[in-house]
Order: C-alpha cells, then structure tokens, then sequence
C-alpha cells in the first residue's frame, strides 16, 4: 500500500518497498470501486495509485502499454477488431489506435474515474482518443461484456490490476473460456500477469490454464521500474498463431519508445528460474 511520509511516497508489497520523491499530492478520491490517487513526482512525472498499488507514471508508461499491446498487434497479421479490457488511464488503448488497419476498438473500463482523473492528470495517454471514431466507450464489466460477445475480435488485451477485488475474476479459467469464444479462429489475447519475483505461482496458474483453453500460449517480459521488482510478465494465447512471431506487414509504426520487431521475440526468451517456475 501507498503511503506519504514527508516527502516521500512508498508503496509496501511483501518484503520490498519502492519510494517515489514527491513533489504534491494532486487528487484523492475514492471511487464506487476504489481509491484513486495522483502525486507529482520529482523526476517521473505524474503517479497514479489504485488502492495504494502504483499503476502508472508519466516517465515510464511507455513500457508497460508498447508490450501490452503491440506484441500482440504484430503478432497478428491483419488486426481490425480489437477489445481493450480495463486499462481506464487509456495507454493500452492509445497503441492500439498507431495501428491504422485497426477499424474498431471497445474500451471497456469498469471504473470510470480513472479515466475522468487520467484527462486531467495525464493527458498524454488519453491524447486523441476522444476524436477517434473508431473508439468506443463501454464503461461497465469488462468479464460480463466478454460473456456476451461470441466471434467478434482479432485481438482482446486484458489490461486489469492485480488479482483480488475487482480484477480477481479477469485470471479465471471461465473468463479464459469466455475470451477465447469473443475472439474469431485465429484471434490473440495478451494480459499482464503480474511479477516473475513475488508472484511466480500466479503466473504459473495462469499459464496452466491458458495452455488448457487454447492452442497456443506464451509468457513474455519487460522491464519496468515502477513495479515491485522492475520485472514484469505478460501473458499470451491464441487459437492459431506463435505470438512471437510477426506477421503483421501493415502497421508502418515507427517511434516506439521501447518495443522493437527484436525485442518482439526476444521478450519470450525467459530466464532459467521463470522457465523452471512456470512448469
């Protein structure tokens, strides 16, 4: 949990904590589902808190949305349908907007004052969204709209908080099932699943039953400072494709800040203690 002490923000996760140097808190506000907050940092911008759990800086964000979203973006040859789950501060969704064969994107966010707080506090990751056609706005339960939608989506991304309240239910096998039916036959997910360090038995069930589900399933990883350990894993499925492998020839993206078509592959390449605790 996040907590101001001076002039310092620390977030408590098990045995570690990580500090942010603050120069003011800027919003506090709890919302129907949980208590948003945002503190000008010294160096990394603007930091978001969801329940005292860091989520996003301004410095760092671009990590964390380039791997959510493009791997499975390129992985795909001719993405056109794509469902974003969550992800309110609207980064996820920003990247998926670069891909200009992209004809429609559902935004679905439970918790709509992220997304009010996210224009007021980082207007950099919501920047155009509102002026896209091909976004639409679906503010409700991202696991109720999958349940309801069969044979739809080229690509899901799954861009939830950690397991427990309201996310819980984005790690299950029922809504895997559900998501692999809201997909089309040769459709792709991409989630984040949370950090190798501390929670390498979240991981490694979430693997276990996406492996179950569909075809083809992977795990792979970026690096970013924010997060507990600075390691972070994402987690991967389709019902056709190797997603570590490009296919997409039509997004003429150039700019990225951290993914590269390299690094596309390489992020599956994953270390021996990963490989051994995901078995």
């Amino acid at each position: 949990m996040a907590k101001m002490t001076g002039k310092w923000c620390t977030e408590t996760y098990k045995d570690t904590a990580l500090s942010f140097k603050i120069k003011k808190k800027l919003y506090s506000k709890r919302s129907k589902f949980q208590l948003v907050e945002v503190f000008e940092t010294e160096k990394h911008g603007n930091l978001m808190a969801l329940d005292g759990c860091y989520m996003v800086t301004t410095r760092e964000e671009f990590v964390y949305h380039d791997m959510l979203a493009h791997v499975p973006l390129f992985a795909h040859p001719d993405p056109k349908k794509v469902l974003v789950i969550g992800g309110g501060d609207g980064g996820t969704v920003r990247e998926v907007m670069r891909h200009k064969g992209v004809e429609s994107i559902d935004f679905v966010e439970i918790d709509g004052d992220v997304y009010t707080v996210s224009k007021k506090y980082f207007p950099e990751l919501v920047k155009g969204l509102e002026g896209d056609k091909r976004v639409h706005f679906k503010f409700g339960d991202g696991i109720k709209f999958v349940k309801d939608s069969k044979d739809i989506y080229d690509v899901i991304l799954i861009d939830g908080t950690d397991p427990s309240d309201i996310a819980g239910g984005l790690f299950g096998t029922e809504f895997f099932n559900d998501v692999k039916a809201a997909l089309k036959k040769d459709g792709i997910m991409s989630m984040q699943s949370e950090d190798p360090w501390f929670d390498l038995p979240i991981i490694k069930d979430v693997q276990a039953r996406l492996k179950k589900t569909f075809a083809y399933s992977g795990l792979y990883l970026a690096f970013i400072p924010m997060y507990p350990s600075g390691m972070w894993s994402f987690s991967c499925a389709s019902k056709k494709y190797d997603i570590s492998v490009i296919r997409n020839k039509k997004s003429k993206i150039t700019g990225f800040k951290y993914y590269t078509p390299e690094l596309h592959s390489a992020a599956f390449k994953l270390p021996q203690f990963v490989k051994d605790g995901i078995k």
